[in-house]
């Protein structure tokens, strides 16, 4: 696909700036992740329920004492009315893993920071942060992974808040000079970590053509797969009118185009089948899909669509 530049080729450097201040990361303390509990993760260690129900003392159902299980359990109530020895058992809660995969291809550059306007790259660099920052605050387990079109050096695995210095410092480190390959990444990093967990991948997925086959080696419910899609309004909609240089941020291949009504048009109805096709291939290998501008505030816009998309809690 094609996407609209300004006629220079030149990216603006990325300012020095902090992906967040502590004040918005103090209120972001009061959200958590919200992992489904088909996932398997460690028992005792984390705060998300899962569908394993195990002895415990606050109890949803009973079954028949076997030797060797924990007094502690036995439901004595229980034993008084039926002269039965059962067991508690309780949904445990769990340490879940969670992977947060960021695209540095060099179409993530997009952006302009002169307008005011984060790029791609700087909006998948502060959702990463701000699912790190929930997931290490919750005790869970934290692995971020940047990618191109293989895996470049990754945070992790790590647990614990006293771990966030260091991966804000390894975000802020990312640059976008990779070509991509989705499916061979996808594909990699479920191979390495075949216990599975919660993956959320960060991508504008200018190059889709392997998703479908990155998210079948993800299946539920050994894993659950958000992708959220950066998108640049300015890539969807250009102006009419103006003669243009359309470069693939990609390939880095160039072409002079007048965006006429007709041009637009078809322009238009492409990227509506690129879309369909990304939502397609997300709704058959059972991963949720969400479309984040990068034009959005993050804290007054993303964070509550998130919420809203149960994301977060």
């Amino acid at each position: 696909m094609w996407f609209k530049t300004t006629l220079r080729t030149e990216i603006p450097a990325r300012p020095a700036e902090r992906l967040f201040d502590e004040a918005f990361l103090r209120r972001l303390e009061r959200l958590s992740l919200q992992p489904q509990r088909f996932l398997r993760g460690q028992p005792a260690l984390g705060e998300h329920l899962s569908r394993r129900q195990l002895p415990a003392t606050i109890f949803s159902d009973h079954r028949p004492y076997s030797a060797g299980d924990d007094y502690r359990y036995i439901d004595w109530n229980a034993y008084a009315h039926q002269e039965q020895i059962f067991v508690k058992l309780g949904e445990i809660e769990q340490n879940v893993p969670i992977h947060v995969l960021v695209d540095v291809s060099r179409s993530m550059q997009w952006g302009e920071w002169a307008d005011g306007q984060p790029s791609k790259l700087r909006t998948a660099l502060r959702l990463a942060a701000a699912l790190g920052y929930l997931t290490l605050s919750h005790n869970d387990q934290l692995i971020v992974q940047p990618f191109g079109d293989t895996t470049l050096r990754r945070f992790g695995p790590a647990r614990g808040k006293a771990r966030l210095a260091e991966l804000l410092r390894f975000l802020e480190s990312l640059r976008s000079d990779q070509p991509t390959a989705i499916a061979q990444v996808l594909a990699s990093h479920a191979a390495h970590y075949q216990r599975g967990g919660l993956l959320v991948l960060c991508s504008d997925l200018l190059t889709a053509e392997g998703l479908a086959e990155g998210l079948r080696m993800l299946p539920p419910p050994r894993w659950q797969v958000l992708v959220l899609h950066m998108i640049d309004p300015h890539e969807l909609d250009p102006p009419a009118g103006e003669t243009a240089e359309l470069v693939d941020a990609e390939t880095g291949k160039r072409l002079q185009v007048t965006l006429d009504d007709q041009t637009l048009a078809v322009f238009r109805r492409n990227v509506a089948s690129w879309q369909a096709e990304i939502r397609d291939a997300c709704g058959r290998h059972g991963a949720m899909y969400a479309q984040l501008p990068t034009t959005w505030p993050f804290e007054r816009h993303v964070i509550p669509y998130l919420h809203a998309r149960r994301i977060l809690r």
